[in-house]
Formats: structure tokens, sequence, C-alpha cells
């Protein structure tokens, strides 16, 4: 581990961070009091940055809490730094979301602080980014956790140093974030605090096993210390080595997966014969589900989706893995709806499935009419403009081609075996309140040409590749 001092910390700032420099981003750095978060914001402002210290009181140990308060507020004073801090009942959040209380704490600081960012008014062209103090025995300790929890590669490759909201577009919160004290242990922050003669609080919750973290920090490592002296330092470069190695599957994963997955229409779609190729791998199945939310105790369900009936699914929170013929398809929960009005004068209309081209023709006695389902030739005359392309919905009704009678559309469309994701796409152009195309399928019988007509509207549908 590196000792702590200022040009230490530059030198790892600039070889860690070197998109992030102190001239164009204001930095929220959040304070609890204790020596791990005041030498972090000592140490920026030493490099001169411009910096905000975020408190918040969680207010779980009464006076000490208060106390804790207080003290970052004269701190953030003396050091010339603009000053947030709010108080939440965690208690009472963690008992409303049946949650434990550092799960409580932290979905409510995060939240805290996305709000802060999105409501703090900084300089033009210039970013905001959250500073956490967390270091390289909190490293340790993580680590420890997740590997007696039971996890993946990726879960013993511990904190990263930085985290941006791009990188986990599925993250709840909208926060960039970087770990400057990741390379520094407790002991140099704390040696770094007495040479600069900085002031600290005590959180004395942290001398107490009631937390698993606490457990492994006073119990469990000074125990393997006795066996293993340099034990910290050994998971230190273990986790190193791991990291390199997780690149090294992400890239073989992400190869796999490109070359073996398709868009057809815009949906994710894999072959069943490549599915069943993995034979169950968890490595390469994780490599493609968890970014569509789901988790990794799913992962022996979703195994099982390739032996399941046609149409049989699991879902996450975002989406659904569908088996489909020979195919697993990945739908989004959240189906995009269709609300867009077309004008008479327009010839293209794009839209979030595909593009709509529309001709006219007057000279019927020429027209040769395309059989194809991707194009409807509708009598104009009987058209009321602005037409309307629209989602569909269960209480849809139309009267299909070559019927005189009307047919719920849910029926129709299942009479099609569509899959779930194909009959969720599926739009409707309407007519005032009628329906005179299921777009891609059939049109209306009320809008067909017959030996009366006299203009023709061609609408192609080209949808999505």
């Amino acid at each position: 581990m590196m000792l702590l001092d200022l040009e230490q910390f530059k030198s790892h700032w600039a070889t860690t961070f070197p998109g992030i420099t102190t001239h164009n981003t204001h930095f929220i750095i959040a304070v609890s009091g204790g020596v791990d978060s005041i030498v972090l914001a000592a140490l920026m402002q030493q490099m001169g940055a411009n910096c905000s210290i975020a408190h918040a009181n969680f207010q779980l140990r009464g006076a000490e809490s208060n106390r804790d308060e207080i003290f970052v507020q004269a701190f953030a004073t003396k050091m010339g730094m603009s000053f947030l801090t709010k108080r939440f009942d965690t208690l009472a959040f963690a008992e409303q979301y049946k949650m434990g209380i550092q799960q409580a704490a932290r979905e409510i600081r995060y939240a805290w602080f996305e709000s802060l960012i999105k409501e703090m008014d900084v300089q033009p062209n210039s970013k905001l980014v959250l500073l956490t103090a967390h270091h390289a025995d909190d490293q340790v300790e993580t680590v420890l956790m997740q590997f007696f929890r039971g996890t993946g590669l990726h879960g013993l490759t511990g904190i990263p140093a930085i985290r941006t909201h791009q990188q986990n577009p599925l993250a709840r919160d909208h926060i960039d974030l970087i770990r400057p004290l990741l390379p520094f242990s407790k002991a140099n922050i704390k040696d770094f605090a007495k040479a600069n003669g900085l002031d600290f609080v005590e959180d004395s919750s942290n001398l107490k096993n009631d937390y698993t973290r606490n457990l492994i920090r006073n119990q469990l490592i000074p125990q393997m210390e006795t066996i293993y002296p340099n034990v910290n330092q050994q998971v230190l470069d273990t986790i190193s080595r791991l990291k390199e190695a997780e690149a090294i599957v992400n890239a073989t994963v992400t190869a796999y997966w490109k070359k073996h997955i398709s868009f057809p229409k815009g949906i994710p779609t894999i072959e069943l014969s490549k599915w069943n190729q993995l034979k169950g791998n968890a490595t390469y199945i994780w490599g493609l589900v968890q970014a569509y939310g789901f988790k990794a105790t799913q992962l022996k369900e979703i195994h099982k989706i390739a032996f399941a009936s046609k149409g049989a699914f699991i879902a996450s929170n975002t989406h659904r893995l569908i088996k489909w013929d020979n195919q697993i398809q990945i739908v989004s929960n959240q189906e995009d709806k269709v609300y867009e009005t077309i004008s008479k004068d327009q010839l293209v209309v794009d839209t979030i499935f595909g593009k709509l081209q529309l001709e006219w023709i007057d000279n019927i006695e020429e027209l040769k009419m395309d059989t194809s389902s991707n194009m409807a030739y509708l009598d104009a005359d009987q058209l009321s403009w602005p037409l309307l392309n629209r989602s569909w919905v269960a209480t849809d009704y139309f009267y299909p081609l070559g019927l005189r009678k009307k047919k719920k559309l849910n029926h129709f469309l299942g009479s099609l075996k569509l899959s779930p994701a194909i009959k969720a796409m599926t739009t409707l152009l309407c007519s005032d309140s009628k329906i005179a195309w299921v777009v891609g399928q059939r049109i209306d019988e009320r809008f067909k040409i017959t030996p009366n007509t006299k203009h023709v509207v061609k609408i192609t549908f080209l949808g999505k590749s």
C-alpha cells in the first residue's frame, strides 16, 4: 500500500482519474466527520479543488449524531467550503421498506446525493462529481463479505475507483462517483491526519460487532493477521490479479454475444442452438443478462428457459427472457407506446418501430397492387385526416379485410401466432375512431379499394432490421 501525502495523492489522481481535473469540476465530498472523509476533504483543499461538503445525519446515535453534524459544519467553515446537510429518520425508512439499517442508510444517502447533484448550480461547462472516502481496508472488508456471501468473479474485484452512471445505465441513481483513497490504508490516513493536525470524530458504533462489516474488521481480520501477518496486502494483490482476469473474461464473453446475438425488428434474439452450446455456463449467461436487470440468483431458472414450452418467460424488473420457437428473445417490460399523428402532406413518417412511406395514386386504372402485408392500399376518400398511428389496446376491434363482421384485435393478433415481442410492437393506423390498417398485418374492410374508388393512398411499412 502507498504512503499518503499530497504528492502521492496527486500522482494517484493523475493516473486513475486523468479525465477529471480540478479546473472544470465541482466536487461534492461526503463527509461523516470521521478521519477518512476529513483527510479526503483536506487533500482536496490542498489540491486547490472547488468543493462542497455534504453531511447526512441519520439520527441513529442520538446526541452523537448531532455532535457529528455540528463538527462537520465547523470543519467546512474552516476549510472555506459550502456546507450541505440533511437529517433523516433512518429507522422509520428501514421499517417502511423492510430493509436493514445499513442498507436503508445507503439508500437514503445516495438518493440525497443525487438530488444535490441535480439541484446544484455550477459554472457552465463544469461537471459535478461525488467523492467518498473508501480506502484500502474497506476494500479488503468488502471482498471478504462478498466471498462469504457467495459471489462471482466481479464480486471479488472489490470497490471500483470510479463509477459513472453511463457505465451502468440500469443503476437507480445517476451519480458520477470517484473514490480517491482506495490505494491507501486506514493507518496511512491516520498518519496523514496526525501530520497535518486534523481533528476528527469517532463513531462509537464502529466498535460494536452488530454489523457484519464491523465483525470482519474487529475480529476476523485481526485473527487472520496472527496466521498471515500481511493479510490485507495479500488480499489487495489478489484483487488486482482478479481484475486483470475479469477483463479477459469480459472480452471473451462480449465477443461471443456480439457474434451470436441478432436484432430482428430491434428485438435482442439468440438462436436456441447457440444458447444450448453454452450448456448452462453461468459466466456467459450472466455476461448477457445482467445488462437487462436480471439477478445472479435467477441464473438457474434462466438456464431452464431453453427447455420450457413456447411462450415461457422469466422476468427481471425491466425485461423478460422469452422462449419463442427456436429462439430466446429479450423484451422490455416497459413497452414503448406509440401515439403520433400523420398529416395529409407527409410522405415519410419515422416511428420508433420503423418507417411509414405514403404515396398518392390517382391513376386507378393502371394500379397494380403488391400483396405484401407491409403495404396497404387504402381508399383515400374514406380517410379522415390527420391519421393516427398508435399502439393497440385490449378493447380495440376492427373489420379484417374479407370479413363483414368485427373482430377483437387481441383475438386477431393471437390467431397470427406472433411472438409477444412482435405483438407488442404492432401499431394501428386510425382514421378518426376507426382502424384503417393493422400495420404490417391487414387493412380494415371499410377502407378497401372498390370500383367506386377514385383516389388511393399506398402506405408502406419498413420495419427496423
